[in-house]
C-alpha cells in the first residue's frame, strides 16, 4: 500500500515537472518571438528626413527592397518609369479628348484673331449678353439633368474610357505619393525625373500631334 502511494506521487509530481517545463518552454519561445520582432521593427523603422540608405527599406511592397546598388537601380527605373507613364495618361486623356471624342469644351482653344475685322458694336454685345443670360434663366432644368444623367450609349461608353483612365491615373499617382514618401533619395529623384522628362516628352509629342495638354485631366495637373 505503501509503494501504491509512492508510486502515485511520483507519477503527479514528475507529470507536474513536465507541465512547468512546457510552460517555461512556450513562455521562453514567446519572449524571444517578441524580441525578434521588436529587433526586426526597430530595424525597419520609418525615415523622418531624407537619406541615402536603402538597405532593405520596402517601397509600396513589402518584398520590393534593395539590398545592393543594382537592386536600388532597379527600384530607381521602376519609379522613373511609372512617374513617366503617369505624365503620358494625362496626355492619353487629352488625346482622346480632342482627336477621337472631338469634345472640346474642357479644352482651352487658341484662335487666330483678325484684327482688321469690323468686331460687333457695344450694343449688339449688350443684345448678346442680356439674350443669353435670359436664355439661361428660361433653360429648362429637367432637361440638363436629363442630358448629364442619360447621355445615352456613346457618351456613357466615352465614360468608361474617361473612368478607367482616371482611376489609373490616381493609382499611379498616389503610388508615386507612398514611394516619395519612403525619404530615400534616389527614390525621391527618380519621381522628380520621371514627371519632369515626362512633361519635356509628352509636350513636344502635344505640339507635333497638335494637342492642347491644358484639357481634361491635364488642367487638374496644373
Amino acid at each position: 500500500m505503501a509503494m501504491d502511494m509512492d508510486m502515485g506521487t511520483t507519477t503527479t509530481s514528475s507529470s507536474m515537472m513536465d507541465m512547468a517545463t512546457s510552460t517555461a518552454m512556450s513562455s521562453s519561445s514567446t519572449s524571444t518571438s517578441s524580441s525578434m520582432d521588436m529587433s526586426d521593427m526597430s530595424d525597419m523603422s520609418m525615415n523622418y528626413y531624407l537619406t541615402k540608405n536603402y538597405d532593405n527599406y520596402p517601397v509600396l511592397f513589402k518584398q520590393l527592397t534593395a539590398s545592393s546598388a543594382a537592386g536600388a537601380f532597379g527600384i530607381f527605373v521602376f519609379i522613373f518609369f511609372l512617374a513617366f507613364a503617369l505624365r503620358g495618361l494625362f496626355f492619353l486623356s487629352a488625346y482622346l479628348e480632342q482627336k477621337v471624342f472631338h469634345n472640346y469644351t474642357n479644352s482651352v482653344l487658341i484662335q487666330e484673331i483678325d484684327n482688321c475685322a469690323c468686331g460687333p458694336s457695344e450694343s449688339d454685345e449688350k443684345e448678346g449678353g442680356s439674350k443669353s443670360s435670359s436664355t439661361f434663366g428660361n433653360s429648362n432644368v429637367a432637361i440638363v439633368l436629363k442630358k448629364t444623367m442619360f447621355p445615352g450609349l456613346s457618351e456613357l461608353g466615352k465614360d468608361a474610357v474617361r473612368l478607367v483612365i482616371a482611376f489609373v491615373a490616381a493609382m499611379f499617382g498616389y503610388a508615386l505619393m507612398l514611394a516619395t514618401m519612403s525619404f530615400v533619395l534616389p527614390y525621391f529623384f527618380a519621381a522628380c525625373l520621371g514627371i519632369a522628362f515626362g512633361e519635356v516628352f509628352f509636350n513636344r509629342l502635344s505640339i507635333v500631334l497638335e494637342i492642347n495638354k491644358n484639357s481634361s485631366m491635364c488642367g487638374s495637373l496644373h
